[in-house]
């Protein structure tokens, strides 16, 4: 080996023993606060909604926590937050938390059915990845999630049948025949 490659190779071993623990960046406390609660949610809400409307709408606690609240037709379908901790004046840690469901699970955990799922589930890696997007400053990479992308097959029904002319609402009544569903001009 010559000395060229003993230099590259101890570089990159530098270099990885620099990276943050995870959920923590390099970032200060006011630029990651910054950073997510002016941060875009378009990309996440294309690439997970259940063919239904959804909305996001963000609300932050000043450089303490922001969070979201997914909407449909007026109700709550879930909220997630995202609290910040300072660990020193360069760089913050990132806790994520979801609303819980009144069995007290997390919301769209994977394992659970809903009638007209707003997003599809487990959404937690999404969430963790559009989060981990603004404060990286990159782009939203549904790529970056585990290959447990999706369990959800009624959302992915509802996407499909979005595509062919179809609607959906929270409100729809169980049973609702595919007559009922097709979208009103």
């Amino acid at each position: 080996m010559n000395n060229r490659q003993i230099l590259l190779f101890s570089g990159l071993a530098m270099l990885s023993a620099c990276s943050e623990p995870p959920g923590q960046y390099k970032l200060g406390l006011h630029d990651a606060y910054e950073r997510l609660a002016k941060g875009d949610f378009n990309d996440f809400k294309f690439e997970r909604h259940c063919g239904i409307l959804i909305n996001i709408a963000s609300q932050g606690q000043r450089e303490r926590a922001v969070t979201w609240h997914v909407t449909s037709s007026g109700l709550r379908m879930l909220s997630f937050t995202a609290t910040l901790t300072p660990v020193d004046d360069k760089t913050t840690k990132v806790e994520v938390s979801i609303s819980r469901e009144a069995n007290g699970r997390e919301a769209y955990d994977g394992t659970q059915q809903y009638p007209r799922p707003a997003v599809n589930q487990p959404v937690r890696p999404a969430i963790e990845e559009k989060i981990a997007s603004l404060l990286a400053g990159r782009p939203y990479d549904a790529k970056r999630m585990a290959a447990e992308y999706s369990s959800d097959s009624i959302c992915t029904l509802q996407r499909d049948g979005r595509e062919i002319g179809l609607c959906f609402s929270v409100n729809d009544k169980p049973g609702m025949s595919a007559n009922e569903a097709w979208c009103r001009k």
